[in-house]
């Protein structure tokens, strides 16, 4: 890079001392709340408030909704690349606007049946204002220290699932459903945009700094060092390495399983807990998430070897879906709702810190982009999937052991990753 660097924003006078890379990581943490809580903890409060208004059935909502999530994946593997090229901050502030005005039109469905137009509109702006463009801009600004900088990041999308689906829901209630929209696009506008002007920044070499702050861990990791991390691969490299399809082939199926449980877990604790109790699972499944997120993303994975860690992850997944179905007294369905949990944000975000690891900062958003295509897909096809099974086999408790013994293997594979054999081509970037 040339030049002289660029002042950091203002904000960076309140803190003089602090490396500013962690006030991206709270700044990203806070655009994940929004964007991230109703882009994607928020679907739920909307498929229950359309279908109940008039013009809109839950069946199209339902299907409405999953080709939200795939336009999402879809343009997601896109914005990834051209992060990697232009920046993450553009593309932040115009998708929350995007998201805004999808927010808007989901509001008119009732009137004018525009559904699927709402949606995708929805779709794009969260595409370009969710994980992808968030963990891109936080890989920039860590090496080392990455999981801990990206656990606050991730701590948001937590927040956000916890306040912001309840607010959206009493909004609902209370207010109906085109007033509420117009509130949730009011909040999501009214924090991104200026967390996006006034704190957020792409690159810290820009502005003079290095990863990190330029601290260095006394143990090394050469994946970390910064020529690996100065790395540039063309989507054709990266799809041409055995290490992507790896690393694609066990997060599809540890999400596959993930996300089948997460959205049957309701309907399954129903019978054994009652409705009231089931939800209180499922609260208890969040906070779990929520805890050892905070934990072992802010103390243990900066330190030991990520694929190990998410192989014990997967492997504690596998038992604990095994767990469910052999309980002998149904309060013990709730700590195993707490072992579920503890599973779940770390899973996701281990996604990200392992394909920031193997392919390197330059690059993330290609390579994220494309990983968190094929599964998020696949993670799409497991409510279904253990839906299938339930009317197949008459109950859920077969249907999750088979999704056990798939977290087991998605466990064997995550094991044999390895770092990409060899270097591609190299390249000059800016």
């Amino acid at each position: 890079m040339t030049g002289s660097p660029r002042p950091l924003p203002a904000l960076q006078r309140v803190f003089p001392e602090l490396y500013y890379g962690w006030v991206i990581s709270i700044a990203s943490s806070l655009l994940s709340f929004v964007c991230v809580g109703i882009g994607f903890y928020g679907m739920t409060v909307l498929l229950d408030g359309l279908s109940r208004a008039d013009g809109a059935t839950r069946s199209s909502v339902s299907a409405a909704t999953a080709l939200y999530f795939v336009i999402t994946a879809v343009v997601g593997s896109v914005v990834g690349r051209l992060v990697d090229r232009l920046g993450a901050r553009g593309f932040i502030g115009v998708g929350a606007l995007v998201m805004g005005v999808g927010l808007l039109l989901v509001g008119s469905v009732a009137q004018d049946g525009r559904l699927y137009t709402a949606y995708a509109v929805m779709s794009i702006g969260f595409a370009m204002c969710g994980g992808v463009p968030n963990s891109a801009i936080v890989t920039r600004w860590f090496v080392h220290y990455r999981a801990r900088a990206m656990t606050f990041t991730h701590t948001g999308v937590s927040i956000g699932g916890i306040v912001l689906v309840p607010l959206a829901t009493w909004l609902i209630q209370a207010r109906g459903l085109a007033e509420a929209t117009r509130w949730l696009a009011a909040l999501l506008v009214g924090v991104a945009l200026p967390v996006t002007v006034f704190a957020l920044r792409s690159d810290p070499r820009r502005y003079g700094l290095e990863p990190d702050g330029g601290r260095t861990p006394a143990v090394e990791n050469p994946l970390l060092s910064r020529e690996a991390q100065a790395r540039h691969w063309r989507p054709r490299e990266l799809l041409r390495t055995r290490t992507f399809w790896t690393l694609a082939l066990a997060f599809a199926s540890i999400l596959f399983c993930q996300q089948a449980m997460l959205l049957h877990q309701l309907a399954f604790l129903r019978e054994p807990l009652g409705a009231h109790g089931a939800a209180l699972a499922v609260s208890t499944a969040a906070f779990g998430s929520a805890a050892a997120r905070l934990v072992i993303g802010g103390i243990f994975a900066d330190r030991v070897e990520k694929r190990r860690l998410g192989v014990a992850l997967f492997l504690v997944q596998a038992v604990a879906l095994v767990a469910y179905t052999i309980a002998p007294r149904p309060w013990l369905l709730f700590p195993i709702a707490l072992v579920f949990g503890f599973t779940i944000g770390n899973i996701y975000l281990l996604q990200a810190l392992l394909a920031g690891e193997l392919f390197g900062q330059v690059s993330f958003g290609t390579a994220f982009g494309l990983l968190q295509l094929i599964t998020a897909l696949c993670g799409a096809l497991g409510p279904l999937a253990l839906g299938l099974l339930f009317d197949a086999l008459g109950g859920y408790a077969a249907g999750l052991r088979i999704l056990a013994g798939i977290a087991v293997f998605a466990a064997a594979v995550l094991w044999s990753v390895r770092p990409p054999a060899a270097a591609p081509s190299p390249q000059v970037t800016g």
